[in-house]
């Protein structure tokens, strides 16, 4: 440890940077700090790190495959939906609904990704030593990232707006019903409204989850490898941005379902009695 000053080995930070690579030092010495939160060990690990780039041999290459990837996601990630096949000419409306919500996920997420690949290559860029192999690496990059977020900036179409409106149309009627004290005349008149409430319901659920799930499989079928590549050649950067498609269909089809079925039956309900 020859040119290694007390203070440096007093310092916690400093005495992580001598024992950068070897994570089992790391581990022990946090244990002696007694940092037990696994958010603190996570961020004192990121500090202990000597370089901007944890595989400068590599980052290269995995940023470009990104770049491909990232395009032809953009290109082919909400087109060529197969469903409602057996609807007939039905199908053609249901597949345009399909490729709405498709698109507002995939384009949301291609957005997010180079917005957050950017921010990332600028800071490692402003970390970087001057005239360092890692700055040559990083300036090229975030200029590309930068690039990407002016490409990538077309409008997603308003999905949450078709969402919205979904939601806001039975709310209305079910709040002007309660409100007026309307009540239907025929008991067969309240089931088939109920039924038809059902089936939009599900229907509109269906949609979503249908769009859903191919954004979610051509994200994935993309982008998630050479974007996991491209922040572990960062390293120490956290996880790499997640789609969320899970998250939005099912805050999208318990909403449906609460509007179209459960309101409505409830108040349905309370007007009866």
């Amino acid at each position: 440890m020859t040119g290694i000053t007390q203070e440096e080995i007093d310092n916690p930070l400093e005495r992580l940077r001598l024992l950068s690579g070897d994570d089992d030092a790391i581990a022990s010495f946090l244990d002696e700090l007694d940092v037990s939160s696994p958010r603190e060990r996570q961020m004192l690990a990121e500090l202990a790190r000597r370089t901007p780039l944890a595989r400068p041999d590599r980052f290269d290459a995995d940023h470009r495959r990104l770049i491909e990837a990232l395009e032809s996601l953009r290109r082919h990630g909400f087109h060529g939906s197969q469903a409602g096949a057996s609807l007939g000419p039905f199908r053609y409306v249901l597949r345009w609904l399909v490729g709405l919500v498709a698109r507002y996920l995939v384009v949301s997420h291609v957005k997010n990704v180079v917005t957050q690949m950017r921010n990332l290559y600028w800071a490692r860029e402003m970390e970087a030593a001057s005239n360092s192999a890692e700055l040559k690496l990083l300036r090229p990059a975030r200029f590309d990232a930068q690039s990407l977020v002016e490409i990538m900036k077309s409008r997603e179409v308003g999905v949450p707006s078709f969402v919205l409106a979904g939601i806001l149309i039975p709310v209305t009627a079910t709040l002007w019903r309660l409100m007026s004290g309307f009540t239907f005349a025929n008991w067969w008149v309240a089931l088939l409204v109920g039924l038809i409430g059902v089936v939009i319901g599900v229907g509109l659920s269906w949609i979503v989850l249908r769009g859903t799930a191919l954004a979610s499989s051509r994200i994935h079928l993309s982008i998630r490898e050479p974007l996991r590549a491209v922040w572990d050649d960062i390293g120490h950067c956290g996880e790499p941005p997640k789609d969320g498609c899970r998250t939005f269909a099912i805050v999208a089809i318990v909403l449906m379902t609460g509007v179209w079925i459960v309101l409505p039956t409830l108040v349905a309900l309370a007007l009866a009695t």
